[in-house]
Order: structure tokens, then C-alpha cells, then sequence
């Protein structure tokens, strides 16, 4: 009846979600403060309340000390609470078998994985490492990474096999990306690229934006809102990363994106691909584009955002106004937010203080950049719009 999951990456998500869809009472421990490792905070925060709203109950920042029972699991006890089980699911991650290579005198990497050239050799000849106990290279870093997937594990044994069978021309993996795509219950998550927190830890100067969009075209039916987090350098335009989340497909657009990373792609060679178009595959300028062009006008200082990480650390700070309609403000709002509709800016902005930095919510970003518009023509100076709106608003709403 009740099963407990250790781990919140993608392997104890997906067994959740199946153990869930069994009709058995599940609980998540994640020791990390968000589930999805990987994933930004505020993406990960989006799958992780939408995994809840499901049912699956989860707990986050918490540490699983024992497990307890008599012949039998009864009990999983952390640092905060005790849970009762039927059953365990320990998925903690997983770390490079190693041992024969050790043994073999094979040179062990910075990560723990076994050191391999582009051509997958090892250090000594005619040894060959691929798959999940060997490195790869990380193409934007040009660092050492440790990726261990199916698909970096396929292309790496491909490259060791033609290598090994002697051909003329010997074939060579330079690195990967990292890409990754995952699905819970009915949301999709994926990744590319470096996150924003792992390019700054990089020494990257990032710059990003949050923007909402729809898979299809919106007046077809069965579209799907995704949301785009993109990332990149501030300073060359380089694109860093990317990552997509909600009900609609998320795979297209990661898998373009990595594509354009891979080829050295800058932000503005993003916005001008021509990608296919009709309503029952894309909006007329896809999700990508849209999030390249938001991205663009952030680098040239034509507007000014704020992620929802940072607003939810300001709120003490700033004023939230919030644009929308009196009933969709009711519904649900950002904790002390201020409701003036967008259509009575003119007639109530005399109620805001030109001074105070001002934070413009709507539901996805696009009527808060028109008030946006609107107060700078009035001349307020200290104006920002919160990227994706209460769409990609993670936290507490009230």
C-alpha cells in the first residue's frame, strides 16, 4: 500500500509515477532542495509542484537515515520524519564500475570515470573504455564530464567499434551535451547544455530568460503550453543551454536547440532558423525563435527582466504590480502583489510610487510588457517583468 522512493532524479521519478499509477501510496526523499538535480530551480520547482498536485507526496532537503522493519520493511526514517513502507526504491544515482580498469592500469579521470581520448582509447593501447564507466567530453566546457546515458553510451561504443575493427580513418566523438528528456505522468522536461547555475559556476557571464509558449498553434486543437529557459553568454551571445518543461512537446525544440549549440550557434542565430511551420506542429514563430527574440531584446537593454528565483528573494523589496484582471488576480496572486489592470494604468499610476522598483506580473509576460511600455512613457524609471509570469511562478501564491 504505501512505497517509499530514495532519489529524485529521473529513475525514482519515473518509478514513482509508475508505482503511483499502480494505485499504490508514494513518497519521495530527495536530499538535494528540489527534485530534477540537474534542471534550474525554477524548472525543476514546476515539475515537482505538478508531481504533487498527481498526488505523489515529496519531500525535499531531507535525508533518509534508516530503513526499519520486523522480517519485513516497515518504516523509512529521515532526518525529519517517518514514513511508513511497504517497499524501498533506492535510486541515489549510480557511480563508474572501475574496478578491472584499476586493476589494468587504465588512467581514472577527474570524475571518477575511466579516461578516454575522442577516439575512446584509454592509456594503454588497444584498451578502449565507452559507456557509462568512461568520460566524455563536455563540448561547450571542453572539460572532462561524466554522463552516464544511453544515448552518449551508443555513440561512444559506435566510435570504439570502427576504431577497434582498424579502419583507415579512425572515428572520433569530440563530446556531448548532456541532453536529456524525461517524462512525468503527463509533463515533459528536458535538457541541453549547461544550466544556468552550472554555467556560472563555469565563470560564464549568463544571461536568460523564462518565456512561455504554446507547442501548436493556439487556435488548433490540442495545443500545449511549454515553458523555454534559455541560456547563454553575455558577452559573445553563445548559446549555453537550454531547457523545456510542460504538456506539450518538448523534444523538438531541445533537440534543435542542442543541434544549434553543437554547430556554435549564437542567440541571434537562433532566432533566424527556418524551422517548419503549421498550426498543427508550431505556432507561427515556434517557441524557440520567441524565446531567442525575448532573449535578444534582454542583451540590448530593450526591457528588463527578473527571474522568479530572484523575485522570490526581493519580495521584501519590491512592489508587484500585477496587470491582469481583478477575478485572475483573486484566483491567484504572488504574496502582496498589487492588482491595477493593464487597461486602467493611465488612470491609476498615480497609486504607484516612481521610485520604488516595480515588478510587472501578468499570466505569461506579454500584457506586462506592454504595461511595461506604458510606465516607461510615463516616466517610470525602476521597471522590470517577471519572465513567464504566474505561468512559470514556482512558489507560494496566494
Amino acid at each position: 500500500k504505501n512505497a517509499v522512493v530514495i532519489g529524485g532524479g529521473f529513475i525514482g521519478l519515473e518509478t514513482a509515477e509508475n508505482l503511483f499509477e499502480r494505485g499504490i501510496n508514494v513518497s519521495l526523499v530527495e536530499l538535494a532542495p528540489h527534485i530534477l538535480p540537474g534542471f534550474d530551480e525554477e524548472i525543476a520547482l514546476y515539475a515537482q509542484n505538478y508531481m504533487i498536485e498527481k498526488g505523489v507526496n515529496i519531500y525535499t532537503s531531507e535525508k533518509a537515515v534508516a530503513i526499519k522493519g520486523e522480517g519485513k520493511v516497515e518504516k523509512v526514517i529521515t532526518d525529519k520524519r517517518e514514513l511508513d513502507a511497504d517497499l524501498v526504491i533506492m535510486s541515489v544515482g549510480v557511480r563508474p564500475n572501475v574496478d578491472i580498469a584499476k586493476k589494468l592500469g587504465v588512467e581514472i579521470g577527474t570524475t571518477g570515470a575511466i579516461k578516454v581520448n575522442e577516439y575512446m582509447e584509454t592509456n594503454i593501447q588497444d584498451v578502449y573504455a565507452v559507456g557509462d564507466c568512461a568520460e566524455i567530453t563536455n563540448l561547450i566546457t571542453g572539460k572532462p564530464a561524466w554522463y552516464p546515458m544511453g544515448s552518449t553510451a551508443n555513440k561512444m561504443g559506435r566510435v570504439a567499434g570502427i576504431n577497434i575493427n582498424g579502419e583507415d580513418e579512425k572515428d572520433s566523438l569530440k563530446g556531448v551535451l548532456g541532453t536529456t528528456v524525461v517524462k512525468l505522468f503527463d509533463l515533459n522536461a528536458a535538457k541541453t547544455g549547461l544550466s544556468e547555475k552550472a554555467a556560472k559556476k563555469e565563470g560564464y557571464d549568463v544571461i536568460s530568460v523564462i518565456v512561455p509558449g504554446n507547442d501548436k498553434a493556439h487556435y488548433y486543437p490540442g495545443y500545449r503550453m511549454i515553458i523555454t529557459k534559455l541560456i547563454a553568454d553575455k558577452a559573445t551571445h553563445k548559446v549555453l543551454g537550454a531547457q523545456v518543461i510542460g504538456e506539450g512537446v518538448v523534444d523538438k525544440p531541445i533537440d534543435i536547440i542542442a543541434t544549434a549549440i553543437t554547430l556554435g550557434a549564437k542567440v541571434e542565430d537562433l532566432e533566424k532558423l527556418d524551422l517548419a511551420y503549421a498550426p498543427p506542429f508550431s505556432m507561427a514563430m515556434s517557441t524557440t525563435i520567441v524565446a531567442a527574440n525575448v532573449l535578444l531584446n534582454k542583451i540590448k537593454g530593450k526591457v528588463e527582466t527578473i527571474s522568479p528565483v530572484e523575485l522570490k528573494e526581493r519580495l521584501d523589496e519590491v512592489v508587484v504590480l500585477d496587470v491582469r484582471d481583478e477575478a485572475s488576480h483573486m484566483i491567484s496572486s504572488i504574496p502582496g502583489s498589487v492588482n491595477i489592470f493593464s487597461e486602467e494604468l493611465y488612470m491609476r499610476a498615480d497609486e504607484l510610487d516612481k521610485d520604488k522598483e516595480t515588478v510587472l506580473v501578468c499570466k505569461v509576460g506579454k500584457n506586462a510588457y506592454l504595461a511595461y511600455l506604458d510606465l516607461k512613457k510615463m516616466g517610470f524609471k525602476n521597471v522590470k517583468i517577471l519572465e513567464g509570469g504566474m505561468t512559470a511562478y514556482p512558489y507560494e501564491k496566494e
